[in-house]
């Protein structure tokens, strides 16, 4: 190998290795060879070469600093300048990173245990180190290093996963313990270290574990350990269970080769697409920024799954690894989709048959990650509910989830490292072009303002002024100033997503009593902002119950959170509220 970047940076010629000296150069090598083959920009080089202010002559220091990467390699005429930036050109096996992940995927294709667990050892064992542990930049151990350290943790937890099936127990107890000191919020390895006391007959220590880290999240996080850990240790208190690393005779999981034809299950999406180009632009950085997990929120019929669609149709080419979707039916007339279920799509949308797909969530969720953990796709997981249905849905740290929500999942973001992007309303030429109007007239601004701007609303509107061409504009703003008139025009007759009644009534559904009693009473009472005074004197309930729905509300994109004591009810949400009861049979349970 010519580089190593797997520990201290080392560059190998004539059977040597020396470091390289020099800070900068030594970041800007380290730079290049974490995006092997793909052009830097100046800007993108300087962001990981100078933590603070950059020096004056930008463009000209860089330079400067890759004349002298290029006398200190041996290979001068590997940095190749391009039209956006420089690259450097490695050849598969002549970087350590490349041929770690060469390996770690060659593992998830063997059955054999004994393979995989000889092909994961061989791949750990080229880690010497924190990875760059000599790369003085901040911006790269922030952004460019997490990902090459989750795929390290993620071969690691499997390599430890085979020891134990495979009944190798010696030093794995210290091991894990370690490892749990290291990462005491990675669930996976207590759930290996109870399991590797248990199997050694050591059930107290096991259960004196799940105490130490249960009592760890919540003190320091505030929340419960994840699913999978209580049910091990359940088990463990009962002395048996189908945890497949509790059971003596636990027969393995096994790995599904990759199909030979990558995955492409997204929709096609609306024909007639406008605007968003803001948001666009959002999601192209947050690829560039190699995003794992993308959040799209935002209201009910605001048109998050369109904008998902679009833009990874438009992106496929990024992900030689297939595209896959799954709609999660968070808000919906059906049921919310279990995970276990959802990753049974999943799965076998990577080829996995439905008879080797493993029981269980914890078991389908680790395939699914293994399948994933190197493979460069993109997996669309539309209408989520909620946190807790999607974060077994996440795929490996090569791949990128993109979610669609009327929930914020907020703990996604603030647990799990997502971004969100709020959609927002269109703009209203955009909303007139939707019409198909012509932007600018007042009657054109008046229907998307009726429409509040909503794609699912004016997409339902157009329809029918497609095919009703005689009536006029006009005729069609006197039908929808009446408010229980509106919900029942914006209403495209086949039931189910074509309805904005009963796409706003999902998310009145999902709300529990007091929460949907508080929202009904602000959109009956209040016209314009509020503060939380207001709206405890309004539903005559105590502030700090208040405070506590309208962040609920806030979180689900019923109410707009204005400023920090301000809100105000969204627009199609109390249109509802204000008429849904007597227009929705289904919404009655909530009264």
């Amino acid at each position: 190998m010519r580089y190593q970047i797997l520990g201290p940076l080392l560059v190998e010629h004539e059977q040597q290795t020396r470091p390289v000296t020099g800070g900068k150069v030594r970041t800007l090598l380290a730079a290049l060879l974490l995006h092997a083959n793909q052009q830097l920009s100046v800007a993108q080089l300087a962001q990981r070469m100078w933590p603070g202010e950059a020096p004056n002559s930008l463009r000209r220091v860089v330079q400067t600093n890759i004349v002298r990467l290029r006398h200190e390699l041996p290979w001068p005429g590997s940095v190749v300048t391009g039209p956006a930036g420089y690259s450097l050109l490695v050849e598969p096996d002549e970087l350590d990173m490349h041929v770690f992940d060469r390996l770690v995927a060659e593992a998830g294709t063997v059955s054999s245990l004994d393979a995989q667990a000889r092909l994961l050892r061989e791949a750990l064992d080229l880690w010497r180190g924190p990875a760059c542990a000599d790369v003085a930049s901040p911006w790269l151990h922030e952004m460019d290093l997490p990902s090459l350290n989750e795929r390290r943790l993620l071969a690691l937890e499997r390599r430890i996963e085979v020891d134990l099936l495979l009944h190798r127990a010696e030093g794995i107890v210290p091991e894990l313990r370690r490892l749990t000191v290291e990462h005491p919020f990675r669930e996976r390895f207590w759930v290996q270290l109870m399991a590797a006391l248990y199997r050694q007959g050591r059930q107290a220590e096991a259960l004196s574990a799940y105490h130490t880290v249960s009592h760890r999240f919540i003190d320091e996080l505030g929340v419960e350990p994840g699913g999978e850990l209580r049910e091990v240790h359940q088990q463990i208190l009962r002395g048996s269970g189908l945890h497949p690393l509790l059971s003596e005779a636990a027969a393995p999981v096994q790995v599904a080769a990759a199909p030979a034809v990558a995955p492409h299950t997204l929709p096609s999406g609306p024909l007639h697409f406008v605007g968003r180009a803001e948001e666009f632009a959002t999601l192209d950085w947050h690829r560039d920024e190699a995003a794992a997990v993308i959040v799209l929120d935002g209201p009910a019929g605001i048109g998050k799954s369109a904008l998902a669609v679009r833009w990874l149709h438009d992106i496929a080419g990024d992900y030689p690894g297939g595209q896959l979707y799954v709609d999660l039916r968070g808000y919906a007339e059906e049921p919310p989709l279990d995970p276990s279920d959802a990753l049974a799509v999943l799965l076998e949308g990577l080829g996995v048959a439905a008879a080797e797909v493993p029981p269980g969530v914890a078991a389908r969720a680790q395939l699914f990650r293994s399948l994933t953990a190197t493979r460069q796709l993109a997996v669309l997981l539309d209408n989520a509910l909620d946190a807790v249905q999607v974060r077994p849905l996440l795929p490996g740290p090569a791949a990128t989830a993109v979610i669609t929500s009327r929930n914020q999942l907020r703990g996604l973001v603030a647990l799990d490292g997502a971004v969100r992007v709020t959609v927002p309303r269109l703009e209203p030429a955009e909303a007139s072009s939707l019409l198909g109007l012509k932007p600018g007239t007042e009657e054109a601004a008046r229907l998307g303002e009726l429409c509040d701007r909503t794609p699912l609303a004016l997409r339902i509107l157009a329809e029918r002024m497609a095919r009703l061409p005689h009536v006029s504009p006009s005729s069609w703003i006197a039908e929808l100033r009446d408010e229980a008139d509106r919900l029942t025009a914006l209403d495209a007759g086949d039931g189910g997503s074509g309805s904005l009644l009963r796409s706003l009534s999902w998310s009145y559904r999902r709300l529990d009593p007091d929460a949907a009693e508080l929202m009904r009473s602000l959109a009956v009472h209040t016209s314009e902002a509020f503060t939380t005074a207001r709206a405890a004197e309004v539903a005559m309930m105590p502030v700090p119950a208040v405070r506590q729905h309208l962040d609920r509300l806030v979180g689900v994109h019923l109410v707009e959170q204005i400023y920090h004591d301000r809100y105000r009810v969204s627009p199609l949400a109390g249109l509802y509220g204000r008429h849904g009861a007597q227009l929705d049979p289904a919404s009655l349970r909530l009264q």
